[in-house]
């Protein structure tokens, strides 16, 4: 308290922002004079979950929020001095953590995943992947459907042979890179704010897709971590008269934008998925949580990848996995293993599948249920797949990913009983997101596409 005592005075703090995730993986807040701390910490403060989706009815809504103060920090973009930090949601009759509560669901799946195999800490990196746009327009109505996305890095009446019209765009320097001061003053802003930065760069896609990437942090940090940064990111973007968007595939024809997540299971500061003198440098330990997260891949899109623009990301010919197999160093992969690991006592795995679309709590939770379930079925994968991408077809071109959300919906009501282990996933909140996550796929497809025009108006 007194590290939090000191930034208070050292900052003339003001206010109290208390922020949370609702269900869909939004942010929300509420604001709250300083002198309300104490109060805050001992009684919570009181909001109405009815009026956020999948939280609770109008007949029983109240809840309240409690700061989660190791999260605090003072936020870059509030004019008058706030304290922030995020809240974890209880029930306000009980004292009780909600059970929906992305943040406790979360916690609960790591402290099981600790538990059954010693390990001391879930350590989680997420790849912070998105589009920097100078604008991004887009309306529909009942007879019109329109957007339109400007960059630095597109202009169509450039004369300086800088912008970028051909070639792959991975690494590329300024000028032809217009992003990277961006970059470096949002990985300022995410260290200063506790996430910690390992590196930034200009990603493939052309027309300013960018990365940046934080450093290991355990589960729920790494979690708070992807919310704080879009935090981070749209605002500095606002702020400088520019838009990003963590959209899986917002230009047809240029790389998605994921949100691959590197796992390992410490212990003692060793990772408990390598081992010395085995084949693969992989622990048995490794091997069966890589074959959970296989086996359950399909039903896992429906929390990793959420969204209907998701399945345009996951296609051939753009690195992004569409088949259901781990390899080392193969980005086509679901689940590969870093060809740059050089110590047994390092090894970690990369989940490529996931996209920014998802809630990180929910996603992150779902990923390390299904390894559990692996350890605790014995569900050994084999050896990783070496080989190129036509025998990968042919060798797993029945073990394929959902082409559209309604069929991840599908195979999560087929293959949800991984999700409920230890009460993790609570019935109504599965139902919940089938059914709110339908709505969606609906949505979308009951609209004509302006590209039908092109293909069938004439017909």
């Amino acid at each position: 308290m007194k590290h939090i005592e000191g930034m208070i005075s050292d900052n003339n703090v003001e206010f109290l922002d208390l922020k949370y995730p609702d269900i869909a993986g939004r942010l929300r807040h509420v604001t709250l004079p300083i002198s309300s701390l104490e109060h805050a910490q001992s009684n919570g403060v009181g909001f109405d979950s009815s009026s956020i989706a999948g939280f609770r009815s109008v007949e029983a809504g109240d809840m309240v929020l409690k700061p989660d103060l190791d999260t605090a920090f003072v936020d870059p973009f509030a004019k008058r001095p706030t304290l922030s930090c995020f809240a974890s949601i209880h029930d306000p009759g009980t004292g009780n953590v909600y059970e929906r509560d992305p943040r406790a669901i979360l916690g609960k799946a790591a402290s099981l995943l600790k538990a059954e195999t010693g390990a001391d800490e879930v350590m989680v990196r997420p790849e912070y992947e998105f589009y920097l746009f100078n604008s991004a327009e887009f309306f529909t109505t009942e007879t019109a459907a329109q957007y339109r996305i400007l960059t630095d890095e597109l202009s169509f009446d450039d004369h300086t042979g800088l912008s970028l019209h051909k070639g792959p765009a991975y690494h590329v320097s300024p000028p032809f890179d217009r992003s990277s001061d961006f970059r470096s003053e949002l990985a300022s802003l995410m260290m200063g704010c506790g996430v910690p930065v390992k590196y930034h760069h200009h990603e493939g896609g052309r027309y300013s897709q960018v990365e940046v990437e934080p450093t290991f942090l355990p589960a729920l940090r790494a979690a708070d971590g992807v919310m704080l940064s879009k935090y981070l990111a749209r605002n500095l973007a606002f702020q400088m008269d520019k838009s990003v968007t963590f959209m899986p595939k917002p230009i047809h024809g240029e790389p998605g934008s994921g949100m691959h997540l590197h796992v390992y299971l410490d212990k003692a500061g060793v990772s408990v998925l390598g081992e010395e003198g085995s084949e693969t440098g992989l622990s048995r330990i490794a091997r069966l949580f890589i074959g959970g997260i296989l086996a359950h891949a399909p039903s896992l899109c429906a929390f990793t990848n959420p969204s209907t623009n998701s399945y345009r990301r996951l296609t051939p010919g753009f690195e992004a996995p569409t088949l259901v197999f781990f390899s080392f160093g193969n980005r086509t992969a679901a689940i590969r293993i870093p060809g740059y690991i050089t110590s047994n006592k390092e090894m970690a795995l990369e989940y490529r599948i996931p996209d920014g679309s998802s809630n990180p709590y929910l996603a992150i939770s779902a990923v390390l249920l299904a390894g559990l379930d692996g350890i605790r079925k014995e569900l050994d994968p084999g050896l990783p797949f070496q080989g190129g991408l036509k025998q990968a077809r042919r060798m797993y071109g029945r073990r394929a990913l959902p082409r559209v959300l309604g069929e991840a919906l599908k195979a999560m009501k087929r293959d949800s009983g991984f999700l409920k282990q230890g009460g993790t996933f609570p019935e109504g909140l599965l139902d919940f997101w089938n059914s709110y996550k339908l709505a969606e796929a609906e949505a979308v497809l009951l609209r004509p596409h302006p590209w039908e025009f092109n293909l069938y108006y004439g017909c």
